[in-house]
């Protein structure tokens, strides 16, 4: 089985109810993962996860969590996971321009649950990992 670290802004109430609910999404494909805190997260343990997805409101992307993308980037499949409205561009234009047209960005917003957006970004999962050459084969 592969894992996926999904690191979340733990200052956000919706971000953990989305990581949760990811979580068992994920498990129902196989794939198991790991929660963890954005300020408790750091870059040398994540890369030993097969990807990593950052939940968390469009405020979060001036904290620690966008230089854990930055880290990890090239190395394993990162996405992110939106909640609440906003303009997701505008996350895209804080990466560096060889970043832009590779981090995917989901949204799940609002309260209702469960929240339809997390499919798209369980379906680009399975589609990365073990497919996509971040793998090292045997």
């Amino acid at each position: 089985m592969d894992r996926v670290a999904i690191v979340y802004y733990q200052r956000d109430a919706l971000s953990k109810l989305r990581s949760a609910e990811l979580a068992e999404q994920l498990h129902a494909h196989e794939l198991r993962s790991e929660i963890l805190e954005v300020t408790s997260s750091s870059a040398h343990e994540l890369i030993y996860f097969d990807g990593v997805v950052l939940v968390g409101p469009l405020r979060f992307s001036r904290m620690h969590g966008l230089a854990l993308v930055k880290a990890v980037f090239g190395f394993r499949p990162v996405a992110l996971l939106l909640t609440g409205a906003g303009d997701s561009d505008r996350i895209l234009r804080l990466l560096p321009k060889h970043m832009r047209g590779e981090v995917p960005v989901f949204t799940a917003g609002g309260s209702d649950l469960p929240h339809a957006g997390i499919a798209p970004l369980v379906t680009w999962l399975r589609a990365m990992i073990g497919y996509s050459g971040y793998r090292a084969i045997g």
